[in-house]
This record gives C-alpha cells, structure tokens and sequence, in this order.
C-alpha cells in the first residue's frame, strides 16, 4: 500500500497516463519531433517514472500501436461474427466491418494519427511490427471474403492480395476523415468505402 493505495494499481493508472500522454504527444508533434520530456510534461510525471515503465519513447509507441490495433481488429472481428450468425448479404457485412472499424479507430483524431501514420517507417522494429499486423489484417479481411465466396454471395479468387489494397485505401480515408475540420458525415465516408470494397472483392 502506499497513500492508501495498493501499489499495483498506482503502476497500472501511472502507465496509463504515460499511454495516454504518448498518444496525444505523437499525434501532436509527430514520433520524429517527440521527446520523453514532452510525454513526461503532460502526463505530470517524471522521466525516473517513464523510464520505470519504457525502455524509451519505441517502446511506448509500440504498446500504443498495438493496443489501438488490437481494439480495432476486436470491434471488426465481433461485427462480422454477429453478421455470420444473421447471414447478411455481403454489401451488409462490409456496411458493418467498415462502421466498426471506422468508428474504433477514427472517432479520437489521435489514435488515428498515431496508429495510421506515425508508426510508418518509425523504426525498424517499429516498421517490423506495422507489416506483421498488417499481415494479420490481410487475414482477417481474406477469411471473412473466403467465407463469403464458399457460400457463393461473391466469386472465388486471390483475397489475400486485394484484402492489402482494401487496408490502404480504407486506412488513407479514414486518416483524411478522421483529421478534417469540419468532418464530412460519417455515413457518406462509409457509403464511400463500401463501394471501393464492393468492387475489389466482386471483381
């Protein structure tokens, strides 16, 4: 105990306040002009303190990419379970993944910024990370297809390679919507890139 408080959790709302500091600090200033010193200033705490929880600012952004990645992949994952289950046709599966994704990881400017722009080509072992999830997307993009086209709602064919054109272009909308002053409508932005998808899986 310490304050009253078990030590435990004054680690665990400590490195959320690193977590959360990171965030706002490398999507205002960009990974390449941040400083543990800046972290350190907005979260109110020490460099002996950040240092306690990271090696260094890699570390720190790797968690925080991981972590918005993670959260993202899950809302999807979910979404497309529940559309399995109701056996929606698959402008309807798209319609939903898409909101799901879009609203996870575009509705803080923030997460957006961090996790879409500035973990590319970051560091080597940052960039390293980015292609293995992005890997893993490609995954999960290609499966919910190979299912869609076992059942015949859309043709056979090589889905691993679209899934990776449909994560760039879903991920360059979504940074541009998610930054814009005002934003355009959440809805036109995913009329858009449904159709996008639509004719890359049907083609």
């Amino acid at each position: 105990m310490y304050a009253g408080q078990p030590v435990e959790d004054r680690q665990r709302q400590r490195r959320a306040r690193f977590l959360e500091s990171g965030l706002t600090v490398f999507a205002r200033d960009g990974y390449a002009n941040s400083s543990v010193g800046a972290i350190c200033k907005d979260a109110g705490l020490s460099s002996r303190q950040f240092y306690e929880e990271f090696t260094g600012r890699e570390s720190l952004l790797l968690e925080l990419y991981e972590q918005i990645d993670r959260e993202s992949r899950e809302t999807v994952e979910k979404a497309l379970a529940v559309t399995a289950k109701t056996g929606a046709g698959p402008l309807e599966v798209i319609n939903v993944a898409v909101r799901a994704y879009v609203e996870s990881i575009g509705s803080d400017p923030r997460k957006a910024r961090v996790a879409l722009v500035e973990v590319v080509g970051a560091t080597l072992k940052v960039e390293k990370f980015r292609l293995e999830l992005r890997r893993v997307w490609g995954s999960v993009l290609a499966g919910a297809a190979e299912n869609a086209a076992l059942r015949g709602a859309i043709p056979t064919g090589d889905y691993e390679m679209r899934s990776l054109a449909i994560i760039g272009a879903v991920n360059y909308v979504v940074d541009s919507w998610s930054g814009a002053e005002p934003r355009p409508a959440l809805d036109d932005v995913i009329r858009v890139l449904s159709r996008v998808i639509v004719g890359a899986v049907q083609a």
